[in-house]
């Protein structure tokens, strides 16, 4: 074709004929080109939509930029590595970048499953493997009367995973289908097996990591109390200390991570005007361990719709009972327990408007750690991870 267009050009002689089939060339390359680049472009759109969760796969950092997070297992005796991931991904052990939130599809390729031993009355719960990495299989009893009343929270819980993005407070999700939810694994399941754990790993057994994992629980506090999307949060599920202890999974480097959003409350935050709560969906609070201000103040029997509303300083009320079963009965904890003994009495006053907060809890313990590490001249790099 070049050639002909070249003995065309040759043979015309006129220098006007030569412009205009240079223009009329110029003219139609120009319409070839805009009627194909739609094509080109809708064939490219279609391609990238087509590729499941695709807009979420466009935000995948490089490989060389990826960041991880570590610890030392107390399981495997050595180190282990996850990608540090933001919304919409997840990272576990072992992975080496963040994958997508896995969907209904990947889920039900999720087939191999085994009893993990850690059910309850609303939820069914199993472990199983996503490729080579294990997970834990969470359904809700829908056909049961204590799933059925706690499927609105069981739902806000996943939100909850999703919007408040934090796996060292949160259990980290791993994806979700209609009522059935994917976690990552902790083997050590939930703090209620603290004394087990600390036997099965005895170098562990001793006050340093007991009062890591009193900073651990009130940081989990702090983080839930900081007013995240103008909202505070509050655990409601919680009216004996094995019932709350039974909300936290034990990390394989004796942290904590709170397992159990279903009975999350929201306290809305509006300027200096709060949208206080109430914890009623179990009925009546009662016993020692709740907060004086959660159990029924008035004769004849209870109401929950007449029940007062309350705050989150609920949960500071708890704090030196939590913090008093993880250090446990041991007598080489005495000392420890006199030097928390002022910021303990602080939380256990009736008026809650004088405990203090999660902050200044987590300030004061913080404190008294490094006073620990100070007396055995161990280095808190080699005993915890950042607090």
């Amino acid at each position: 074709m070049v050639y002909i267009l070249n003995k065309c050009l040759f043979f015309t002689r006129s220098r006007w004929m030569r412009n205009l089939i240079y223009t009329c060339i110029l003219v139609y390359l120009t319409l070839c080109f805009i009627s194909i680049a739609p094509l080109v472009v809708k064939k490219t759109f279609r391609s990238v939509r087509n590729s499941r969760n695709s807009s979420l796969l466009l935000r995948v950092e490089p490989a060389e930029q990826q960041n991880f997070t570590c610890i030392w297992s107390a399981i495997e005796e050595r180190e282990k590595c996850k990608p540090v991931c933001g919304p919409g991904f997840f990272g576990l052990y072992g992975m080496k970048r963040c994958h997508p939130l896995l969907d209904c599809v990947d889920i039900k390729k999720l087939k191999e499953k085994q009893d993990i031993g850690n059910s309850g009355y609303v939820k069914e719960v199993w472990q199983s493997h996503w490729k080579s990495f294990p997970v834990v299989i969470k359904n809700l009893r829908v056909f049961d009367l204590a799933g059925r009343i706690a499927s609105p929270g069981y739902y806000r819980g996943i939100q909850l995973m999703r919007d408040f993005y934090k796996p060292s407070v949160i259990l980290q999700l791993v994806g979700h289908c209609n009522e059935t939810i994917v976690t990552e694994l902790h083997p050590m399941l939930d703090a209620r097996d603290l004394e087990k754990r600390l036997q099965e790993y005895p170098l562990y057994n001793n006050l340093k990591t007991r009062m890591q994992l009193c900073i651990s629980f009130v940081d989990i506090l702090r983080a839930l109390h900081s007013g995240y999307d103008g909202k505070i949060y509050v655990q409601c599920d919680a009216g004996t200390l094995l019932k709350l202890a039974g909300q936290f999974l034990l990390t394989e480097d004796f942290h904590l991570v709170l397992s159990d959003v279903d009975s999350m409350e929201a306290i809305g935050l509006n300027g200096k005007t709060r949208k206080l709560i109430k914890c009623t969906v179990w009925g009546e609070l009662k016993g020692y361990f709740p907060a004086p201000e959660q159990l029924w103040p008035y004769k004849g029997h209870f109401k929950a719709s007449k029940m007062p509303l309350y705050d989150e300083k609920v949960e500071i009320w708890k704090i030196p009972d939590m913090c008093l079963y993880f250090l446990g009965d041991d007598a080489s904890s005495l000392k420890l327990k006199q030097s928390l003994k002022p910021i303990h009495k602080r939380c256990k006053s009736r008026d809650p408007r004088k405990r203090p907060s999660a902050e200044e809890v987590h300030k004061a313990y913080v404190t008294i750690y490094h006073d620990i590490l100070n007396r055995t001249n161990v280095s808190p790099s080699s005993q915890a991870k950042t607090m």
